[in-house]
């Protein structure tokens, strides 16, 4: 189920990967696949791409670093194959993507590099959080800079190359609203709070205590500043939907809280302690499209922009002579049992590009990935 929709769009999201560029650069292949590590078993050449070698070694280092962004140890076997597919694309697409650099003559300045490094060191709570990390995965600061320039300049790349149309009219903007307004823009039924998190239970009640004595919201919250988590200002409350209040039991005070009233201090784990402040209640409604009709036409403007590159980025992909040397790399084997109809479709499935047809036999080195 995870990675259903790998399944069905196996080089659409690998391609938005690449279009995105995240500020972190540790969320890119670059460092990782290039080095590659040592698959079990023999490492050995799995595809070409216009005649640079892949080798498993390369690919599976790819869907090592894929899982573990995603959060995942363990996979089912035939999701597996499709991550190597996906990695095989994203190396090849990476390829292309520099051969285009050069041929555009697309250059990154040492001072975009350092600033975009320092957005990245900006991401660790210290600088030797960020050192650590480095150690950890075994990357040397040059490298992170050489794949960090590498990576603006296919993000400039794009903005040369796809000349994008993101013109969009106030009828789109319309049609979207009546289409999915009942869907994406509903407010539900909650209510909205002031609320402060203290990591004292004893400075909560003192705060509770005068905010009960009417002293102004804000006024209380900069007294109490110093034992503060987190806070909401007076002229910013938040819907917390009723749905939410049902399922945690910490919240459930609050649906026997009047507007204007103030929750006695909630206990929320062991070092958080929160009070509320009920500011109104919310019926379910339809937000109305002046409310939201600006972010409407920024989201259908930047879906165009994405899909003009998408397109673009496929193309690339599309254009590459991919060869697949061990089609049994990538292809699931049939299960046992399968309906001779299933068999068929899944044998037509597995051809390669060349017209050689995936073995039905386990390669020898996915039990130990498993």
């Amino acid at each position: 189920m995870i990675l259903k929709a790998l399944r069905t769009r196996t080089k659409g999201i690998m391609i938005a990967v690449a279009v995105a560029f995240v500020i972190s650069i540790f969320a890119g292949y670059g460092i990782y696949t290039r080095r590659g590590t040592q698959s079990a078993g023999k490492d050995h050449v799995v595809a070409k791409a216009n005649g640079t070698k892949i080798t498993l070694s390369q690919i599976d280092a790819g869907v090592k670093q894929l899982m573990d962004q995603m959060g995942i140890s363990n996979l089912p076997q035939e999701q597996y194959y499709v991550l190597r597919k996906h990695v095989l694309d994203q190396m090849v697409l990476d390829m292309e993507l520099d051969k285009e650099v050069k041929k555009n003559k697309i250059e990154v300045t040492d001072d975009e590099i350092k600033t975009a490094m320092d957005r990245i060191i900006a991401q660790f709570p210290t600088k030797e959080a960020y050192q650590d990390y480095l150690k950890s995965y075994n990357i040397k600061e040059e490298d992170l800079k050489k794949e960090l320039k590498r990576q603006l300049a296919q993000q400039k790349l794009l903005q040369v190359a796809v000349k994008v149309d993101e013109t969009v009219t106030d009828e789109d903007v319309k049609k979207f609203y009546a289409d999915n307004g009942d869907t994406y823009f509903v407010r539900p039924e909650g209510l909205w709070v002031n609320y402060v998190v203290f990591s004292e239970g004893s400075v909560a009640q003192e705060a509770r205590d005068a905010l009960a004595a009417k002293q102004p919201w804000d006024d209380v919250m900069k007294r109490y500043a110093d034992k503060i988590v987190h806070s909401t200002p007076y002229d910013n409350p938040l819907l917390v939907p009723m749905t939410t209040i049902e399922a945690q039991k910490e919240l459930a005070p609050l649906k026997d809280l009047k507007v204007g009233q103030i929750s006695q201090p909630i206990q929320l784990d062991s070092d958080h302690v929160a009070i509320y402040l009920v500011k109104k209640y919310q019926n379910q409604e339809k937000i109305p499209f002046e409310e939201v009709k600006d972010n409407i036409k920024l989201a259908l403007s930047q879906q165009k922009v994405q899909a003009q590159r998408q397109a673009y980025l496929q193309g690339l992909i599309d254009s590459a002579n991919i060869e697949i040397v061990d089609p049994s790399v990538f292809e699931a084997p049939q299960q046992s049992g399968q309906p001779a109809d299933q068999e068929e479709s899944g044998k037509q499935e597995a051809t390669t590009q060349n017209g050689s047809q995936a073995p039905t036999s386990q390669p020898d080195n996915q039990q130990s990935q498993q």
